[in-house]
């Protein structure tokens, strides 16, 4: 039944046009502006408020304090704002403190007004536009000395910082673009203003920086370390030339002295007096803080304490560091006014945003890595964040980057080659063979590679949906495991972790920048695992109530808008058996596999001898399989003394896994315990009986052929039938329990296995041969 169809009022149809003009027009003008002027900044973010005022879903539906860089953010944001309440109380001094880190407000609400592509697309321009009108008024001030003013000398870190972030924005944004050579000549021009026409030692370091990033992600692989070495280096030797540089570099080594009482003080000589300062400061106020408003007052106090000879003149002539609002260093900045937890608090929400530049795809992975990085280097030198443009540049970039990560319409997706990692048992390779099956539909031109542990990939030889198997040995060790890294690392768009195990999740985290993977509902390591997938599917174990091949299958569910549907098992497509053996196979024939890998799932063999004789006395001929393990050949061979071939044959140890199947599609009947054999046989579409101990046939019921619902097994149940599966379990009140078995561990007993009788299972042998 379908539901009725919802009201035409509840449908979204979008923004109306009139505010998206007015949104669009907004963008442009805090775009522009973002390179060199904050007021400008201030009154866009003013429209943008009331924007958001006139449609506040525009901000409600995107839910962008959930993203982890945002809600630290916001978390920063409340701490300054409730410390300095606490310490500083109410009033101007206290309003002024929290508004200088606006733009912690202002990274979220441009995210969600960011969700649009052309959005987007609209402010970068304008940012570019914006940075071209700053550099052409440096360029023409160097040529111009009358243009050249005390506002473009104090500007020149800011221009620096603003023309170096956009030189690095364009040259990224070049690979690939139709315009590449445009965009590449304008990064090269915004680079050469930087070293020719500013005169700013934080713009000329951030450059270099931004080199090594664009070098290290240019270059092939085994050249990164080489390049990112060598082109700062080039840079450097290149803006030696400069004048600008020539002359802050002078300045630096000249004013690298202690100010003295009398002399002419450098940039150099106030920032030493600064840092000497903020050290006594942070190791005063390092542990509570002393509040936003209340720096440049404790500032103050600790420099006339530090120099108290000096008269109201000198006082005065060395206001530039004795009267400072802040310590030119972000992370002094957050330590000295808000103690640890705000430096805390700071970090992570740089840490975070390094993460989400690890998980992204490329070119946003390489920018927001870069503008990172160059932000994190500059608060070393600045104090960016207290409404200055470094600080508004960075968050208007930070939350554009972002938007477009979390953008996964199929326009924005590039996954060209994906990994799903089993490192589990046969059985569990298996059953991800419908996670397989979805991957390929959802994407039929990527390349799909999965990783297994050797001896259990024999399950998809020939299976359609893989392209390349990748095995390990389970115990990698540590040469192994390097080994790994180095053919793994980065090959792939995004990794698919269907194992809970740390293992799996570090092999993941080293094959691809994003992440979908299974954490157990419990465990010491799982909040690692989670920071570090972009889709988490929490499994509930054994006791769980969804099955294995929904689990696993549920790693797509970001990138599947319809659902997966019902699992299929896909089974190894069937070889036929050697001559010798198949002339020995009869129709009708019955395949019973006795070995179970533990002994807790062990169904006694001593009942298995009664069916086998029972199947034999009937004129049943009877197949045994099994590995040619000495634990498989332990528990077939009281069997094997039970008849003679061909009415009982061994072909145990003989089989690969597709002639195994083709053998249980040919069979009139399976019969076996909890193994994967089991999980095989259903795949096929041969009846089969399983007969389960302490398992939860909720999770790991044998899958049936041709399902045709994803919930089909109880908890529960003496007996249980879906599809071409009948499951036999114990009926003590304990089953099923999940453990181990009884004692609890792999080698113990199970008393729900022994209570299963040989005549429950020929009752259900007979019915079922019967139809």
């Amino acid at each position: 039944m379908t539901a009725p169809p919802t009201a035409a009022a509840s449908v979204d149809r979008g923004p109306p046009a009139a505010w998206q003009l007015l949104l669009t027009l907004t963008l442009a003008g805090l775009g522009f502006f973002l390179p060199f002027s904050s007021a400008g900044v201030a009154i866009m973010e003013t429209a943008l408020l009331l924007l958001i005022a006139a449609r506040p879903r525009a901000i409600v539906q995107p839910a962008v304090w959930r993203h982890p860089v945002m809600a630290v953010g916001l978390a920063l944001l409340a701490y300054i704002a409730l410390h300095t309440l606490l310490v500083s109380g109410t009033g101007r001094p206290t309003v002024r403190a929290i508004n200088q880190y606006q733009e912690l407000l202002l990274a979220p609400l441009l995210m969600a007004l960011l969700q649009r592509a052309r959005d987007r697309l609209v402010l970068v321009r304008a940012l570019i536009l914006g940075a071209t009108v700053l550099a052409l008024v440096y360029w023409a001030a160097l040529f111009a000395p009358q243009i050249k003013d005390q506002v473009l000398h104090e500007r020149r870190i800011s221009a620096g910082f603003a023309l170096s972030i956009c030189a690095f924005l364009l040259l990224l944004r070049a690979q690939g673009h139709r315009h590449a050579w445009w965009l590449r000549g304008a990064a090269a021009f915004f680079a050469l203003s930087v070293m020719f026409a500013i005169s700013a030692r934080t713009g000329h370091l951030l450059l270099l920086v931004l080199a090594a990033c664009a070098a290290w992600l240019y270059a092939p692989r085994g050249w990164r370390w080489a390049a990112a070495v060598a082109c700062p280096l080039l840079v450097l030797a290149l803006a030696l030339s400069s004048d600008a540089v020539e002359t802050r570099m002078k300045e630096t080594l000249a004013g690298s002295q202690p100010a003295s009482a009398s002399g002419e003080f450098t940039s150099t000589t106030i920032r030493i007096e600064l840092i000497r300062i903020s050290a006594g400061l942070m190791r005063s106020y390092g542990l509570a803080g002393a509040g936003y408003a209340n720096y440049e007052t404790v500032h103050q106090q600790a420099a006339r304490e530090r120099y108290p000879e000096l008269s109201p003149a000198e006082v005065q002539r060395r206001a530039l560091w004795m009267r400072s609002s802040n310590p030119h260093n972000e992370y002094a900045m957050h330590l000295i006014s808000g103690g640890a937890i705000a430096l805390a608090l700071f970090i992570a929400w740089l840490g975070l945003t390094v993460r989400e530049a690890w998980r992204a795809r490329p070119p946003v992975a390489g920018i927001l890595g870069g503008l990172t990085l160059a932000f994190a280097v500059g608060c070393l030198f600045n104090s960016l964040l207290m409404d200055f443009v470094e600080g508004h540049l960075y968050v208007a970039l930070l939350a554009c980057l972002l938007a477009e990560a979390r953008d996964r319409s199929p326009r924005q997706e590039n996954i060209q080659r994906v990994l799903v990692i089993v490192t589990r048992q046969i059985g569990d390779v298996l059953l991800a063979t419908p996670l397989l099956r979805a991957a390929r539909r959802r994407w039929p031109q990527a390349e799909l590679h999965v990783l297994a542990f050797s001896g259990t990939a024999g399950m998809l030889r020939g299976n359609g949906d893989v392209d390349l198997i990748l095995e390990y040995p389970a115990r990698l060790g540590w040469r192994g495991l390097q080994a790994a890294v180095r053919r793994l690392w980065r090959r792939y768009d995004l990794a698919l972790v269907a194992d809970p195990g740390d293992r799996a999740h570090l092999l993941g985290w080293v094959a691809a920048p994003r992440r979908s993977g299974i954490v157990p509902a419990r465990g010491g390591s799982n909040w690692l695992k989670r920071l570090s997938l972009d889709h988490a599917v929490v499994s509930q174990g054994d006791l769980g109530d969804v099955h294995v091949t929904a689990e696993k299958t549920a790693l797509l569910a970001p990138w599947l808008r319809a659902g997966a549907g019902v699992a299929q098992v896909v089974p190894p497509p069937a070889s036929p058996l050697a001559p010798a053996l198949r002339a020995q196979v009869r129709p009708g024939a019955v395949v019973v596999h006795a070995p179970s890998m533990w002994p807790y799932k062990q169904w006694p063999i001593a009942h298995f001898e009664r069916l086998v004789a029972a199947l034999l006395a009937r004129g049943r001929q009877v197949i045994l399989t099994g590995s040619g393990s000495g634990r498989d050949q332990e528990c077939i061979a009281p069997l094997r003394r039970l008849g003679a071939a061909p009415q009982l044959l061994d072909l145990s140890g003989q089989l690969d896994f597709s002639q195994l199947s083709g053998l249980l599609q040919e069979a009139a009947l399976y019969i076996g315990p909890d193994t994967s054999v089991s999980h095989l046989a259903a795949a096929t579409g041969v009846p089969v009986i399983a007969i389960f101990g302490p398992t939860n046939p909720m999770r790991w019921a044998p899958w049936p052929a041709r399902a045709q619902a994803q919930a089909l097994f109880a908890r529960s149940a003496a007996v249980q039938r879906a599809g071409n599966v009948t499951l036999l379990q114990g009926t003590q009140p304990c089953v099923p329990c999940g453990r181990a078995g009884c004692e609890d561990h792999r080698l113990s007993r199970s008393d729900c296995l022994q209570s299963i009788t040989p005549e429950q299972v020929l009752a259900e042998v007979q019915r079922i041969l019967a139809a």
